[in-house]
């Protein structure tokens, strides 16, 4: 054999142990894998209904399905953060929405509007995204007062109920305040008259609105008070707790993960 061909060998030789090699795995070397992100995806999208386009966003799976409300005039759809909701979707399904006259959804309608128009909307959304009753209605400030309102509408369609430092609003004082000019609801991009069309239809709901589980979480630096004011939805129903939490209005972003332990607790019972 020729100093050429023994080269040529020897050289294809090596190539093939060096292939052979890199094919197996040396022992106690982990074999790659691809692993899906476990972080709920969100996702976004517009809903035409009777009430005009309507903004969401969804994540998680499972049941029962909360619905967030934001609060006055606020969007819900940037309103609630992920360190407050990422938890909540790690186990069930989590929407939101921006109301008529709030965020990227449609203007609300040029006229008084009410509890009522508020939670008829409410229905519609909810049919559209397809969630089945019963849900956990849960609203911040103001959001918190139309998901009272709207669970006392639907206490059948209702599992548990949840507020977020949302007062307790005295209709006469209300009612003063609106005389010398505020709360009108042409000022307001939701045009809502929130003394008739709002507070009034909230201070006449029969007590308990239902015996579903409701939990009233109160912030003690919000307004003076407000800790005694909202005790006042512990009447709602024979299963509410009030949760007092150090802290000022807009709790679900200064101690999300503090509510959201709590609101999971609440959904584990539901499910027990």
């Amino acid at each position: 054999m020729d100093t050429a061909l023994r080269w040529f060998l020897a050289v294809a030789l090596l190539m093939t142990a060096g292939c052979g090699t890199s094919s197996t795995p040396r022992a106690g070397t982990p074999t790659p894998t691809t692993t899906a992100s476990t972080e709920p995806e969100y996702t976004y999208g517009r809903l035409q209904l009777e009430s005009g386009e309507i903004r969401y966003w969804c994540a998680g799976e499972g049941e029962p399905a909360i619905l967030l409300e934001a609060g006055t005039d606020a969007p819900g759809t940037t309103s609630f953060g992920r360190p407050f909701t990422l938890p909540l979707a790690a186990r069930t399904t989590v929407c939101t929405y921006d109301r008529p006259g709030t965020g990227s959804s449609s203007r609300a309608p040029e006229r008084r509007r009410g509890l009522e128009d508020l939670c008829v909307v409410q229905d519609q959304v909810i049919a559209a995204l397809g969630l089945s009753p019963p849900y956990v209605l849960a609203g911040q400030s103001g959001g918190g007062n139309l998901s009272i309102g709207c669970a006392a509408r639907h206490p059948e369609r209702t599992a548990a109920l949840v507020t977020i430092d949302s007062y307790h609003d005295d209709p006469a004082q209300m009612r003063a305040w609106q005389r010398e000019g505020e709360f009108d609801w042409r000022e307001n991009p939701e045009h809502v008259d929130y003394v008739r069309g709002y507070t009034d239809v909230l201070d006449r709901l029969p007590m308990p609105i239902g015996t579903f589980p409701v939990l009233v979480f109160s912030a003690t630096r919000a307004d003076p008070g407000g800790v005694e004011n909202q005790r006042f939805w512990l009447g709602l129903s024979p299963s509410s707790t009030q949760v007092v939490v150090e802290g000022g209005h807009n709790l679900h972003q200064q101690h999300p993960e503090q509510l959201a332990e709590r609101i999971l607790g609440l959904l584990a019972e539901l499910r027990s």
